[in-house]
């Protein structure tokens, strides 16, 4: 995020402090743009809370169930804009090409590298969502 022009890139555990020891000196009450990757509710409620009021929250992340919850009171009080993503199947060819070609690099996304020999565990914890993405290598 930070290398295609975010302002910041954050942590769950640390987004609420790092905006406020941030933005408090500047007036600013949140964030204007928030982009919700991970897919739970709690990162969901989380983008609510660091959203300015007239903010846009993006929810990209997919959820585990069919559904999302939020605060909608807060969000309702902010006027937030929400707006939800997907992903189309017509985009993966062209994503493959970006990624190949290295116009799009993926190697930040990569938070663990398994061998074939723990393919099970490997999904096992990706399934759990420790990490961001688990590549199974089988050369290892």
């Amino acid at each position: 995020a930070l290398a295609l022009g975010a302002h910041a890139a954050l942590h769950p555990d640390d987004a609420a402090h790092h905006l406020r020891t941030t933005t408090q000196d500047r007036g600013v009450h949140g964030a204007d743009v928030v982009l919700e990757i991970a897919g739970t509710d709690a990162a969901v409620a989380l983008s609510v809370e660091l959203a300015a009021p007239g903010a846009t929250v993006v929810l990209t992340g997919i959820p585990d169930a069919d559904t999302t919850t939020f605060p909608a009171s807060t969000a309702r009080r902010k006027g937030l804009t929400l707006k939800l993503s997907r992903r189309m199947k017509e985009m993966y060819p062209r994503a493959v090409r970006l990624a190949a070609g290295g116009t799009v690099d993926l190697t930040s996304l990569v938070t663990e590298t398994a061998p074939l020999t723990d393919a099970v565990g490997a999904f096992t914890r990706a399934q759990a969502r420790h990490g961001l993405k688990v590549v199974i290598a089988p050369h290892l």
